[in-house]
């Protein structure tokens, strides 16, 4: 009943986004709607999914609203060469998902050990589609984290708050 009332509710949400941009309130492309919905369903199944511990449908919400997320990212900003990142996108995202799994039960040491190959092997394949050379690589992902580094901060707390409640 519960996945019965979240199609119903985003259902609703695709409607009323759909009436809005044929009046012409809001324009919205149609992969950023799509992106729209995958990322509220991919939420949706990921945290009923984490409450229940179902790994297979917190694998999946999580790589559905990731999905949703790369869609959303690429209908809204101007990216060079986008068929370059697609598959370092695909091994990031299976990297998160297989990390959210360990998240929900940190007995799986498995699910880690993926998530970290997958994340050296994604790293490895954005360097070598680089333009710019390793340093330069390397030298951007500092760029990015002096600038989100409290989400670096609030993601080591909640592995750390995770771990905490999963050893009582």
């Amino acid at each position: 009943m519960r996945n019965n009332l979240i199609l119903i509710y985003l259902l609703v949400f695709v409607a009323i986004l759909i009436f809005l941009r044929a009046l012409g309130v809001i324009y919205i492309s149609n992969d950023e709607l799509l992106g729209y919905v995958l990322i509220i369903y991919g939420l949706s199944l990921f945290y009923s999914s984490f409450i229940s511990g179902r790994k297979i449908f917190l694998f999946i919400g999580s790589t559905t609203f990731l999905i949703g997320i790369i869609f959303f990212l690429l209908s809204n900003f101007q990216f060079q060469n986008t068929h370059d990142f697609i598959l370092p996108a695909v091994i990031f995202i299976l990297s998160i998902s297989s990390f959210m799994v360990y998240l929900s039960d940190t007995t799986q040491k498995i699910s880690v050990y993926i998530a970290i190959i997958l994340c050296a092997l994604g790293v490895g394949e954005m360097v070598l589609i680089s333009k710019n050379t390793i340093v330069g690589y390397f030298a951007n992902i500092v760029f990015i984290t002096e600038i989100y580094w409290p989400m670096l901060i609030i993601l080591i707390v909640v592995v750390i708050l995770v771990n905490k409640n999963s050893k009582q």
